[in-house]
């Protein structure tokens, strides 16, 4: 495990002490989104997504809904893409988070993640980015701190990696 977290922080250019492993993509998506959610209530309770996201992310933000967080579902174009306008309009001092897959897997959309990590992160400082990469990760190169995300869920199964087994960057 040290060996692979160490081989996977060589990749994302993070540390590897930022690698977590989880048992499944679902897993991994709750572990970022509720935790954070739940961590940072203090600072707000505003959430946004995407309405294109998995049903692991979708589901969460449901239950988060129930729990009295307000989410917010961005709309996305024709392209399968959110509008970094309609983004920037719905973040506010009390978002705590923004979570959305980088590569759609049915229409195999990909997000702005570099662009939107810095809208985030200049509207919001105080705003965590957790990216759903379980579709893009070993197809785009993904560096986290110069993306500006701040957790991000993968599969190591997409890599011949052992199936179920999934990593989670949280910097």
């Amino acid at each position: 495990i040290k060996q692979a977290k160490e081989n996977i922080s060589k990749i994302l250019k993070t540390d590897p002490k930022e690698i977590y492993f989880t048992s499944g993509g679902t897993e991994s998506n709750n572990l970022a989104i509720i935790g954070s959610a739940n961590a940072n209530k203090r600072a707000g309770n505003r959430i946004i997504t995407t309405k294109i996201e998995h049903s692991s992310v979708a589901a969460t933000m449901k239950y988060l809904e129930e729990q009295g967080f307000e989410v917010t579902i961005l709309p996305v174009d024709e392209n399968g893409q959110i509008s970094l306008e309609e983004l920037e309009a719905a973040i506010r001092e009390d978002t705590i988070l923004v979570s959305m897959m980088q590569i759609n897997n049915e229409m195999g959309a990909i997000e702005p993640i570099a662009e939107v990590g810095a809208l985030i992160k200049k509207k919001n400082p105080n705003t965590l980015f957790h990216v759903d990469a379980i579709q893009s990760y070993g197809k785009l190169r993904i560096y986290p701190k110069k993306m500006n995300v701040d957790m991000l869920s993968v599969s190591g199964h997409k890599l011949h990696g052992p199936k179920g087994r999934i990593f989670i960057y949280q910097g």
